[in-house]
């Protein structure tokens, strides 16, 4: 395939537009790209050649990416069974060549990443998964402006992901291509991952070794895998790297969540969840945290109504269960008075003023008090003898006083109206 007989041939066709044959820039098993100059465009420009059946899928891509991170297309072109890509010529160099030319740092790094999640989120927003993101296919121009270039293995989304078809290069293709999985957008954030170890780490690849072949690595992709990681990595660099490279798709970020992580705004720390398995944590973890709320606000309650049921049968019903206690038998409807004596120590009197005196305090004796002392009388066995046991007078011998003269007592009947009275007549015979 000569490149200037083809663009003779795409001018022999053209009635308007002319290209005139520069020079090569670049061939591969996809075609080959030269540049040409546009009489229509009047500026020298990239034309990319391939056969109709290969390129027609990257066609019609670029046609719906109209990104400053995407190489510009501006017009497709048919002639003898070929395809042209006619594109915007870009000035600089591939990623690739950097990295073997050139140790980045960290500023570098993260304007590199910017853009080219920049061009991911909006190609994953369109339904759009790249399928071969390497730093071949990653172009920075003089200004330090970035471009994706190459969606020749670029597929749309419509209903579902792609299943079976392992396409992509072999050392930045995810694990579900190997296992044969569904292919889904988290393709291009497992290659970013790489591209982005590599930057941080002088063109090292985080999972293959020098001298491992490609089944061997495949192999070792396809089940879980250890990452070892550099010392001079930071720790958010570390994160990064870890919710990108993981085996299952659903535990990377997206590209918008890339764009929201911590490294890349220049932060060391988190401020809030970013992956779909922090964010599935922290909701989990939310959950737990409001069922244990809950859990102590019942206690509370529960605590306040016993308290409170507690003081209402002790204020009420103290005496009654005591008594139940005591006798099972007891009824329950019947409530025992019980006195409680309440022994009080007497203070110390730290002062004792001399004006004052001790009053001793002398107690009244009323007909209340003789009641319980008749009734103890009567009832004793001393009264039993006689004549009759309501007799209310009898006669008393005194020791003391001469035998010959007899005392006589005459005590009242004390009937229940009586009681209150507060003296009583007392007769010496």
């Amino acid at each position: 395939m000569n490149p200037q007989q083809l663009i003779e041939n795409l001018n022999d066709i053209l009635l308007s537009d002319f290209f005139r044959y520069i020079e090569v820039l670049g061939k591969g098993s996809f075609g080959i790209v030269v540049a040409a100059h546009s009489q229509e465009l009047d500026k020298v420009v990239a034309i990319k050649i391939a056969q109709y059946f290969e390129k027609e899928n990257e066609s019609s891509l670029l046609q719906e990416c109209t990104h400053p991170n995407i190489v510009k297309l501006y017009k497709v072109l048919f002639a003898n069974n070929f395809i042209y890509l006619i594109m915007e010529k870009l000035n600089g160099t591939t990623l690739d060549v950097i990295l073997k030319e050139q140790k980045l740092d960290e500023i570098q790094i993260r304007n590199i990443m910017l853009q080219v999640l920049n061009a991911l989120a909006f190609l994953h927003r369109k339904g759009i998964i790249h399928r071969d993101l390497k730093p071949e296919n990653i172009f920075i121009s003089n200004g330090n402006h970035v471009k994706l270039i190459d969606l020749g293995l670029g597929y749309q989304i419509v209903c579902r992901g792609i299943i079976g078809q392992q396409v992509g290069t072999p050392y930045y293709i995810a694990p579900e291509l190997i296992n044969g999985y569904e292919q889904t957008q988290a393709l291009d954030i497992f290659s970013l991952g790489i591209i982005f170890y590599k930057m941080l780490c002088n063109n090292q690849h985080p999972i293959w070794t020098e001298g491992q072949t490609k089944k061997e690595y495949y192999k070792v992709l396809s089940s879980d895998f250890q990452i070892n990681y550099p010392s001079h990595l930071s720790e958010m660099a570390k994160d990064f790297i870890k919710n990108t490279i993981t085996h299952s798709p659903i535990d990377r970020m997206t590209a918008e969540q890339c764009l929201e992580h911590p490294w890349l705004l220049g932060e060391e720390r988190k401020s809030h969840p970013i992956t779909n398995k922090e964010i599935i944590q922290r909701y989990r973890f939310i959950q737990k945290f409001q069922l244990i709320v809950k859990a102590l606000q019942m206690t509370k309650i529960f605590k306040q109504q016993c308290l409170e049921g507690c003081s209402y049968l002790k204020s009420q019903n103290s005496d009654e269960i005591y008594e139940i206690l005591l006798n099972e038998d007891a009824p329950k409807t019947q409530r025992v008075h019980t006195e409680t004596h309440i022994i009080v120590r007497p203070q110390k009197s730290y002062y004792k003023p001399k004006s004052l005196k001790t009053i001793q305090l002398t107690k009244e004796t009323s007909s209340q008090d003789l009641v319980p002392i008749k009734n103890k009388m009567l009832n004793s066995n001393r009264c039993y003898n006689l004549t009759s046991r309501y007799k209310s007078s009898f006669d008393i011998q005194l020791p003391k006083v001469n035998s010959q003269k007899k005392i006589h007592f005459q005590l009242p009947s004390i009937s229940p109206q009586q009681t209150r009275q507060s003296s009583f007549i007392f007769r010496l015979q």
